[in-house]
């Protein structure tokens, strides 16, 4: 409806104005038509200003209200019209960018399955049956590659699930027997039989959704630069307006003061200058829901970040292989690449993929087998190949000594996950995997503190060894570890109720509250979940961190075009007011030369669109 209204204003302004220029029918039609646009055109501002009014309120459409009045009250109709287009232009600009703003977050629940295979009442006869339909008791079977629908306990069974989306973990968690299981989260390698818990509105998931629009009715807005000049302005050009009819005793001079002071300039120094932002941001892969975060992300002195995918690619990787007594590193890999050949689980992929990337010959294994949550075992030329955990191989008669225990010890003091590989019931050395770092993040992290971010903190929901290794090794000021999603969102409550105005970035639904509640938020867009990209209110489509550092110089400059564009709305104003006091300005051309602050206004604000911030220039 905005984008059209003011071509419809400005088609009722051209046709009035060409009844009247060729005499065409009685004068209270084209009058008539000038009125209908500044009626059709200015309603909502009407409203609003006398909402404003009525709340003692002063701001940028109380003066267009009063201006606008005074205007009609006068008859100068076609005057009070071309106010009205160019406001009505204006509103339009700025709904078109903030329009963007998010979906809605019930689509969230998509990942949860709509669907459910399920067995009632001790009998083994398995039945589908649509998810909503699933009660507390049932047990649910769920295949590999499956999604889980409901929270619950694992009964029989084994697997590793991949529950990132919900807990923010890199790494997939084995589940067996006892094990929690959240709905929404990916069945990676094995059956499982759960005893559901939690369904409907009770599962974890959807109370990640209630979270997230919980913190987002909670934001309030900031008031707009303009309005705030206003407080002041308004009664300052009423006083000159009154002190000009006085000594002119000609009505028209005091609305011409009116409307030379009228402040569309003011009132769209920001939105032209947020929008010219925005596009520019948009053409360098970061999307902006509202020019609000433009002027917030100035302000952050506190930076929350997930760690994975975020801070991380979120996928495991060979960091290390440790080779013991005579046996080569290449050899160690290539016999875990061969046992792991067949696996489907993360760690055993990121083997295979370190022995492709090695150009390392992998052999079929003669024999595979898997052991959920421990290890395989696998044979070539009449010997057995054994990769898994300490517990896995000492299970197995390999015996494990003081020496590879430490080395174990080490790896895990880094973070990292770290699996033994045995040949022939020798112990031959093990191999580091842990979630990759994203090779710009230490440059971000830098370069956010030099633009003065005083504190950036990484959230996540690894355990408390791997938080620390990462964060020690990006630099970040500080971390907080094996965080749920509630609790990311409390961490943002506490800040902001200590005076903190906080940003932070995600990737994960888990991130989804967080992002809603935090002044800021950023979301990983190319990487992240839907609902991430949704709940945000700064989208990075390409993953890039550096982006972030250039978010936040476009704010800092688009602050400072708008006090620049006020400047010039003030210098427009003294030089209108004092030759419309002079009475040297007839209604009409007031709205001229205020139009001309305007387009003035405007100019200043397109030449953001080609500004440059940050790595941008490189």
């Amino acid at each position: 409806m905005l984008s059209i209204v003011p071509g419809i204003v400005g088609i009722l302004i051209l046709v009035s104005w060409a009844l009247a220029y060729r005499e065409i029918g009685p004068t209270f039609v084209n009058a008539g038509l000038a009125l209908v646009a500044t009626l059709f055109g200015g309603y909502l501002r009407f409203v609003a200003g006398f909402k404003d009014i009525f709340n003692r309120k002063i701001t940028v459409n109380v003066f267009v209200t009063v201006a606008l009045v005074a205007t009609v009250a006068i008859g100068e109709f076609r005057a009070a019209a071309i106010i009205v287009f160019i406001m009505a232009m204006a509103g339009a600009l700025e709904s078109y960018t903030l329009d963007k703003t998010h979906r809605s977050i019930r689509a969230l629940l998509n990942l949860a399955p709509k669907m459910a295979t399920v067995r009632r009442g001790g009998s083994k006869e398995e039945v589908v049956v649509s998810a909503s339909e699933v009660q507390v008791g049932d047990v649910v079977v769920v295949r590999p590659g499956g999604r889980i629908p409901i929270d619950g306990i694992v009964v029989a069974g084994e697997s590793s699930v991949n529950q990132a989306p919900i807990t923010g973990e890199s790494m997939p968690v084995e589940k067996l027997k006892g094990s929690e299981v959240f709905g929404g989260t990916l069945n990676e390698t094995g059956r499982l039989e759960i005893k559901t818990t939690k369904v409907g509105q009770d599962t974890t998931l959807s109370k990640i959704v209630h979270l997230v629009e919980q913190a987002q009715g909670t934001k309030a807005p900031i008031q707009n630069i303009a309005d705030r000049f206003t407080v002041w302005f308004l009664p300052t050009v009423l006083v000159i307006a009154f002190i000009a009819f006085l000594t002119s005793g000609d009505i028209k001079v005091a609305v011409s003061v009116l409307l030379v002071a009228c402040p569309c300039a003011f009132a769209i120094a920001t939105p032209t200058a947020v929008t010219a932002g925005i596009s520019n941001m948009a053409r360098h892969a970061v999307l902006i829901k509202g020019g609000i975060f433009l002027e917030l992300a100035k302000k952050i002195d506190v930076l929350l970040v997930d760690k994975t995918g975020t801070f991380t690619l979120g996928k495991p990787k060979v960091v290390e292989v440790v080779a013991f007594d005579d046996m080569s590193e290449v050899e160690v890999l290539r016999l875990a690449a061969i046992a792991e050949k067949y696996s489907e689980h993360p760690l055993a992929r990121s083997v295979t993929t370190r022995a492709k990337e090695c150009d390392i010959t992998v052999p079929d294994p003669y024999e595979f087998n898997i052991e959920v949550g421990m290890g395989v075992t696998a044979q070539l030329d009449g010997k057995k190949i054994l990769v898994g955990k300490n517990r896995f191989l000492r299970d197995k008669g390999v015996s494990i000594t003081e020496y590879i225990e430490q080395a174990v010890s080490e790896q895990t003091e880094q973070g990292r996950t770290a699996i033994l590989i045995a040949n022939n019931m020798k112990p031959v050395g093990l191999i580091a995997i842990a979630d990759e770092i994203r090779s710009q993040t230490p440059h971000a992290i830098a370069s956010l503190k030099a633009m003065g971010v005083k504190n950036i903190t990484m959230l996540t929901g690894d355990n408390h060894k791997v938080a620390k290794a990462v964060a020690e090794e990006i630099g970040v000021d500080d971390f907080q570890a094996e965080l749920l999603p509630e609790q990311k969102l409390q961490f943002v409550e506490k800040l902001q109720k200590q005076g903190h105005i906080v940003g932070m970035i995600g990737d994960g639904i888990n991130d989804a509250p967080a992002l809603a509640l935090a002044d800021v938020g950023i979301a990983m867009g190319a990487a992240g979940t839907d609902v991430a990209v949704e709940t945000a209110d700064v989208t990075l489509m390409n993953d890039d961190l550096l982006r972030v550092v250039n978010f936040m110089g476009m704010s800092r400059k688009v602050l400072l075009r708008i006090k620049l564009n006020i400047l010039f709305s003030i210098i427009y104003n003294v030089i209108g007011l004092v030759l419309a006091s002079l009475g040297m300005l007839t209604p009409v051309l007031a709205v001229i030369f205020q139009e001309a602050g305007c387009v003035t206004v405007v100019l200043s604000s397109t030449l953001l669109l080609w500004s440059k911030t940050g790595s941008l220039q490189k």
